[in-house]
């Protein structure tokens, strides 16, 4: 049987899974801001012991790895990290955005040849790290932070149906509204469309260097000074 443990941490969720053959089995996911540094091994502990297993009975380590937020893809990594070392499995890690774009996709239910997958992340302001996919889930603009303008949406081919989701799109309404735009509500980055992607990538040898892994942040991190203590 071929089963690994997936991770997700790049937002605000915190998410794990088990997946088995490639089919999700069990998942634990709360949405708790700052949560990720006490719930995530909460939540693997919890998870397994539902499950009767021992990390040693997995076959590998799916992760996010980004982009998101920078302190929530520190913990997934660093638990992910010592997990495979641990227990000597490989590390599989998964593009946040792909597996978002996927999740989108799922609810959807229509495999037109014109669609395009938008997945978007906040960035705070008004930026989000997006990229799109097409109706194949094949990356057709690579990740990048954009700025939320009306001048975005020019970007957009009118001969295509736009479907924009996650945390980062409900920012976006007002300026990218259209005719070719669907907002998707209700989609978030999960543990299960991480596990469902890199269940191929695992049938492809598809690991990374636990070793040297560092997760996908695209901009550096940036610390900010409390308003309180401004």
């Amino acid at each position: 049987m071929k089963r690994f443990l997936s991770i997700e941490t790049a937002t605000s969720v915190c998410s794990v899974a088990i997946h088995e053959d490639g089919n999700c089995v069990a998942l634990k996911e709360l949405n708790e801001p700052n949560a990720h540094s006490e719930k995530l091994t909460v939540l693997i502990e919890d998870l397994l012991k539902e499950r009767n297993l021992q990390i040693a009975d997995c076959n590998a380590i799916a992760l996010s790895k980004g982009p998101g937020s920078y302190t929530g893809l520190r913990i997934g990594a660093s638990v992910a990290k010592g997990l495979c070392y641990a227990c000597s499995l490989p590390l599989i890690t998964v593009d946040t955005l792909q597996a978002l774009a996927l999740s989108c996709k799922n609810a959807v239910h229509n495999d037109d040849e014109g669609n395009i997958y938008m997945p978007m992340i906040d960035a705070r302001r008004m930026e989000v790290y997006t990229s799109q996919w097409d109706w194949q889930m094949r990356n057709v603009r690579e990740t990048n932070a954009l700025v939320v303008t009306y001048e975005a949406k020019g970007s957009f081919e009118p001969t295509k149906h736009y479907f924009l989701c996650g945390d980062g799109s409900n920012k976006c309404r007002a300026t990218l509204e259209g005719d070719n735009v669907t907002f998707v509500d209700g989609i978030y980055t999960t543990a299960k469309t991480i596990g469902d992607i890199a269940s191929e990538m695992y049938d492809r040898q598809e690991f990374d260097d636990v070793a040297y892994f560092e997760p996908f942040y695209l901009k550096e991190f940036q610390a900010t000074t409390p308003k309180k203590l401004l």
